[in-house]
């Protein structure tokens, strides 16, 4: 009986910490910075136009991305101008995308198990200490294939003055997976701000957690 007990803790066990709790996703990010000699203090005054001129300002995609820049930027003290580039002391350019980088098949060989529990003893003998048996099975081996493609996922942060002058550059870039660029360009966004007016030596490199949402 107690091992009987054993057997459903374990299932239950395995079911509270795997079935029931939600997966976070993880990403590894690499920041590079660098920004201008001796730029001291600058107005935080800016506006936020397109990296990439093939890239269009008024598309659903980059406004959805661009609220997000708002939002980070304007956490740090920034204050936005709106298009007016005549009114902003930093002129903002900003990209965003994905390339994809490797493409692999890789093979698996798992062998096939079975597992039962049964009340009472195997092949019908009684054992009065023995209440049930357990029997393990080998059915041979499953070859199974999957793919994998791996993505470069980017941003790209520039600010220039109005006489064209580059002020500070921040990239980011994280190599995984994922090709869903409107769950990660909001987290590359957000650990590329820390970075804007600094020169680290050597690239930053940082694991950071996909947010949930916040239930209602």
């Amino acid at each position: 009986m107690n091992r009987i007990i054993f057997y459903l803790l374990t299932i239950t066990t395995l079911l509270l910490t795997t079935g029931c709790s939600p997966i976070i996703s993880k990403y590894k990010v690499t920041i590079d910075a660098i920004t201008a000699p001796n730029l001291t203090f600058i107005s935080k005054n800016y506006t936020i136009q397109p990296l990439s001129k093939e890239t269009d300002a008024n598309s659903l995609e980059f406004q959805y991305h661009v609220q997000t820049l708002h939002s980070e930027l304007q956490n740090e003290g920034y204050k936005e101008v709106g298009t007016n580039i005549e009114s902003s002391k930093q002129i903002i350019y900003f990209d965003y995308g994905i390339e994809k980088l490797l493409e692999e098949t890789q093979t698996y060989r798992e062998p096939e198990v079975t597992f039962g529990v049964s009340w009472g003893s195997p092949y019908g003998y009684r054992q009065r200490y023995n209440s049930y048996w357990s029997d393990f099975g080998y059915g041979g081996y499953t070859t199974y294939r999957k793919k994998y493609t791996y993505y470069d996922r980017y941003i790209t942060l520039l600010a220039k003055d109005k006489a064209g002058k580059e002020l500070w550059r921040v990239d980011v870039s994280s190599i995984g997976e994922s090709s869903n660029l409107k769950k990660i360009v909001p987290l590359l966004i957000e650990s590329a701000i820390p970075y804007i007016g600094k020169n680290p030596k050597d690239p930053v490199k940082i694991v950071i957690k996909e947010k949930r949402a916040k239930e209602e």
